[in-house]
């Protein structure tokens, strides 16, 4: 795996079906680089790992959602909104893919990558202790 896209142990948040997911994420937005860099790549190809990544940000999203409304995390609301923030990010970058613009997809992979990692480390490590906290005797 490049290492731009290396899973920092360091990101772990302790909750095991989100970190998962995360490790997932990493692996996609690796793929996706690793295919747009290769000439061999055609465009078919790139396209499926777009689909597969940005399909996999959305059940990630949802799952993430899901888990965080079942606890009732008072967070659940601006967390959404920065996951429909990613979401429209990730749009422009697609479209720019299939207006013939083959860097947007070796862009794509980075943004979701470095946003990625910016998240868990200002939100979902905030969830996770609050998650902790809340399950605590």
């Amino acid at each position: 795996m490049d290492d731009r896209f290396a899973r920092d142990p360091a990101l772990e948040t302790g909750v095991e079906q989100v970190d998962s997911q995360h490790r997932r994420l990493f692996a996609l937005a690796s793929t996706l680089s690793t295919c747009s860099l290769d000439e061999s790549c055609d465009e078919d190809t790139i396209t499926d790992a777009i689909y597969s990544l940005t399909e996999y940000v959305t059940e990630h999203f949802a799952d993430e959602e899901a888990l965080m409304s079942q606890a009732s995390y008072p967070g659940l609301g601006p967390h959404r909104s920065r996951h429909e923030q990613l979401t429209a990010d990730t749009m422009r970058f697609v479209a720019r893919f299939f207006n013939g613009e083959r860097v947007a997809a070796e862009e794509l992979s980075e943004f979701v990558a470095q946003w990625l990692t910016t998240h868990i480390e200002r939100d979902d490590k905030v969830f996770a202790a609050w998650l902790r906290e809340q399950q605590r005797p």
